[in-house]
């Protein structure tokens, strides 16, 4: 619970008398002991918060017997400190960790206002069902701690609607966790109208963002004026992005301009790319500059192959960059063949740039209408 040779968080001259009488340097060991144990004669809270203090004391001895008694507390001093707002807070995370699997007193450390939020997390991955409903429903905590929402997906006893909840609620607020895939699902869930209200909740550069997000009063005359005039300006731009959070650039890559979403749609990461192919501000025309690249996420390709709101493919460009494309899943490239015109099958037969077997299919097609 606490690392050796870490120094107390509470300060000693933040502590009360009787604490500092058994605590402190001068203190005898037999009464640093017993104290540990829970025995010294002392208020409930002045007690806790010594075994707390105790626990970081030199004295193995010690300080195992003070964690071993915090860990087992007793169920009447349980029901004098655990929902006490005067008892310090580094002392109610604490208690909450070591008690997280004791439901009763999980309950009342979770519902007292002075526990840390970041305790919340700790208990959330190992506590019970019914205390992970208890954490779920607590909105407020998960917007100061997202990490909650971590902690929830690794516990096997917390119920999957509860943590597709948490995670909701987190997106809908533009909190994204990076690496935990529920994140991403329950983004693309979302609508295009959800995903922009979720956007709207950041603050986000105004000379990045798309003529139709801005303010009114300072959109742009000349649509070209929103992209970068040089290779500073596109440098400027990559620094941005290099330095924002994956929720901030999922929120960029939904609202930004034509420049911002072509950055994104090359990202690494898979939400990302797949937020700024699918922002409501994108056109057609950036959809066949993406069919065409070979620099942007293969999740980017996929999605315009499969969107069937817009149906990009009905797109003659679209439809002859993707077959092209040799980020194009070959499945989907083999049934676009078919409507590819006879020009260009001719080429795509000769292409090294494709695989052999969109090659072969377009030569196949090309006898056929020999």
């Amino acid at each position: 619970m606490t690392d050796a040779g870490q120094p107390c968080p509470i300060l000693f001259d933040q502590l009360s008398a009787a604490v500092q009488r058994s605590v402190g340097p001068q203190a005898p060991g037999p009464l640093k002991l017993m104290t540990a144990r829970g025995m010294a004669p002392m208020a409930p809270r002045d007690l806790v918060t010594a075994q707390f203090v105790l626990t970081f004391d030199d004295d193995a001895k010690v300080a195992q017997a003070a964690q071993q008694a915090l860990g087992s507390l007793d169920q009447r001093l349980a029901n004098a400190v655990l929902g006490d707002v005067q008892l310090h807070p580094e002392v109610l995370g604490y208690l909450a960790q070591a008690l997280a699997t004791n439901d009763a007193y999980a309950e009342k450390l979770l519902l007292n206002p002075k526990t840390p939020s970041l305790a919340f997390a700790a208990v959330a991955e190992v506590c019970s069902e019914a205390i992970a409903e208890i954490i779920a429903n607590n909105q407020a905590r998960l917007l100061e701690a997202p990490e909650i929402a971590r902690s929830l997906t690794k516990n096997p006893n917390a119920l999957r609607s509860s943590i597709d909840r948490v995670v909701d609620f987190l997106v809908r607020n533009g909190v994204i966790l990076d690496d935990v895939h529920h994140f991403e699902e329950a983004y693309l869930r979302l609508t295009g109208e959800e995903r922009q209200r979720a956007a709207d909740t950041m603050e986000l550069p105004e000379h990045l963002l798309d003529d139709s997000f801005r303010s009114e009063g300072r959109r742009l005359i000349d649509e070209e004026d929103d992209e970068p005039e040089d290779e500073e300006a596109r440098k400027s731009l990559q620094e941005i992005l290099r330095n924002a959070s994956i929720a901030q650039k999922v929120a960029l890559a939904t609202k930004g301009n034509k420049s911002v979403r072509s950055e994104l749609m090359r990202d690494t990461n898979r939400l990302v790319a797949l937020a700024a192919v699918s922002s409501p501000a994108i056109t057609e025309m950036e959809v066949i500059a993406a069919s065409n690249s070979r620099t942007v996420h293969a999740d980017v390709i996929l999605h315009i192959v499969k969107d069937k709101k817009n149906n990009w493919t009905r797109n003659y460009q679209v439809k002859l960059a993707l077959v092209n494309n040799p980020k194009c899943p070959i499945a989907d490239a083999l049934r676009l063949v078919p409507s590819i015109n006879a020009r260009d099958l001719k080429l795509l037969a000769k292409s090294r740039n494709v695989p052999q077997g969109i090659r072969a299919r377009a030569t196949q097609l090309t006898k056929g209408r020999a």
